[in-house]
């Protein structure tokens, strides 16, 4: 769910307002939506936009206004895609799907249900791929691939009877049921139908309203058509023309109907067949569906042929012609918006791998020291812990050297700050390709003190480790004439490698290398020393 716990309270109040009075009061929740979209178009807020357009179109879809719900969740997608609520995006892209197939434009609303499926796998949304799985196994029946359908509603099944609590889960139950009922009956395929059934009946229909009703019926009664037992399918088709009236003519169960009048049609009942186009008509003409518009135009055009009615025929055919060539304006209308939302699909994608990249640049940046190009402080405190935990968790060795160069003021003072900068910048070199051969970690950790640290290897080990860097520092045979150790650049190290105890925090082993190397420096420079618990507790008698 969007959260607006940053925003003032006269978005919270508007948001608040769409999400109580959603598919109950769609007069007020788009009075709402209008207010937030006002409101997130003088902010240039695409939060505020993705969600008033979304809630917009959504209250459109119930009112089967499908004139203008296209526009609204095209700016919709546009907008929460810029803000990332990939929630409402997935479900943006269902929308879509569901309208642009109503449109008589399948191959668009198949890809429009995968680009939601895209985000639902990306961003683990469970409900709307539970949700957008149902619509492309419908749009697959419709394909006549009925085993992809069943694929489909058996991975949507997988996610439904796994949230009984759900309050819309026995809708979203007999729903599946529906179309894994249509699926079978298509292919020829009755087994398990009665028993699907069954479980409908007794499991969900008790919590069913008038409309979930229905759409089960339809499916019953097409079944009992298909498989011959017609006693029981004129029962159904009684219950149906009998209770069926124009409130329950919604855009989810168009699909429905069209199924129950090809039944009528093909059953010769007649009477039944023209009482539902007589309702459906109306509606299709409010809602502006010129795909939905041809398919009934279609079916009546089979009557008439099949009943030799002529005149009818001829004026139906014309009229069939005009709503085609509308169809195929409306078409290229809706392609060209695909075209338009994969463009800003791109531009978006390519803004957010900018940005990422930019803060990848940013997150190094403020990570390494820009002298040396080392890990700097920040980094060390982070990756330091890393590795602690781990030698903490497997129960290994983990050591930590502490070095700083010897007589580096003198060296400053003398020599000039470019030629310090440069000693050390040669210094640190040295300690990467040490620390890097031995699948270390180094970073410089202020002025000219440098820590590494490693994992898993021995006393022995970590102390031929120092005495390499030590000779690589002493090859560079940088001049220093100010030098009390050597007329040349050394360094002093100081190392504590054990394992780590439950009650210690890395900062107590970087405590205790400090420790040993003021130590090496109190007794002689250029020198290191690497020591354990033990040893440390006897230099401390």
């Amino acid at each position: 769910m969007v959260e607006f716990e940053e925003y003032n309270e006269k978005v919270k109040q508007l948001t608040q307002g769409i999400l109580d009075t959603y598919r109950k009061n769609a007069e007020l929740t788009m009075k709402y939506c209008n207010e937030l979209i006002a409101y997130g178009e003088n902010t240039a807020d695409s939060k505020l936009l993705g969600f008033g357009y979304f809630y917009l179109a959504s209250t459109l879809y119930c009112l089967n206004d499908c004139e203008h719900i296209f526009d609204v969740i095209v700016k919709a997608i546009k907008h929460l895609e810029r803000s990332g609520e990939w929630c409402l995006l997935a479900r943006s892209y269902n929308i879509l799907g569901i309208v642009t197939f109503s449109r008589g434009n399948m191959p668009v609303a198949y890809d429009y249900y995968l680009d939601g499926l895209m985000y639902c796998k990306k961003y683990g949304l469970l409900e709307e791929q539970g949700m957008i799985n149902v619509n492309c196994g419908a749009l697959n029946i419709e394909a006549g691939r009925y085993r992809e359908a069943m694929e489909y509603f058996e991975k949507a099944m997988e996610y439904i009877v796994s949230i009984p609590d759900d309050p819309a889960y026995h809708t979203k139950m007999i729903s599946l049921y529906e179309n894994m009922i249509n699926c079978k009956v298509l292919e020829n395929d009755f087994t398990g139908i009665d028993a699907m059934l069954s479980e409908v009946e007794k499991e969900h229909l008790p919590y069913a309203d008038a409309i979930d009703r229905l759409g089960i019926l339809i499916s019953k009664t097409f079944y009992m058509h298909r498989s011959g037992q017609y006693d029981k399918r004129d029962e159904c088709i009684n219950k149906i023309d009998s209770g069926i009236r124009p409130d329950m003519l919604f855009l989810d169960l168009l699909e429905d109907f069209f199924v129950y009048l090809n039944v009528l049609f093909e059953s010769d009942k007649n009477d039944e067949f023209w009482h539902l186009v007589e309702l459906m008509e109306p509606m299709l003409t409010n809602m502006k569906v010129t795909g939905m518009q041809v398919r009934l135009l279609s079916l009546k055009i089979r009557y008439y042929r099949k009943n030799h009615m002529n005149a009818e025929y001829l004026q139906s055919a014309g009229l069939y012609y005009e709503l085609s060539e509308r169809q195929a304006a409306e078409s290229k209308g809706v392609i060209k918006e695909v075209i338009g939302l994969r463009n800003n699909f791109e531009k978006v994608n390519r803004a957010k791998k900018e940005m990422e990249k930019e803060n990848k640049r940013l997150l190094v940046q403020s990570e390494t020291d820009p002298l040396t190009g080392m890990a700097n402080r920040r980094k060390l405190n982070v990756q330091a812990d890393d590795m602690f935990m781990n030698a903490l968790e497997a129960g290994h060795n983990f050591a930590i050297e502490i070095l700083d160069v010897d007589y580096f003021k003198e060296y400053n003072d003398n020599y000039g700050h470019q030629a310090g900068d440069k000693c050390l910048i040669e210094i640190a070199e040295c300690i990467r390709e040490v620390a890097m051969a031995h699948g270390g970690f180094c970073s410089r950790y202020g002025g000219d003190e440098f820590v590494i640290i490693y994992e898993a290897v021995s006393k022995e080990e970590a102390e031929s480790y120092a005495a390499q860097l030590r000779q690589k520092v002493l090859n560079l045979n940088i001049a220093h004439r100010y030098s009390k150790a050597m007329p040349i650049v050394t360094i002093s190290q100081g190392m504590f490698c054990d394992v780590p105890h439950k009650e210690n925090r890395v900062w107590d082993f970087l405590h205790i290398a400090d420790e040993v190397l003021y130590s090496v420096k109190s007794e002689n420079r250029n020198s290191y020393s690497v020591m354990d618990r033990e040893e440390c507790l006897k230099l401390s008698e």
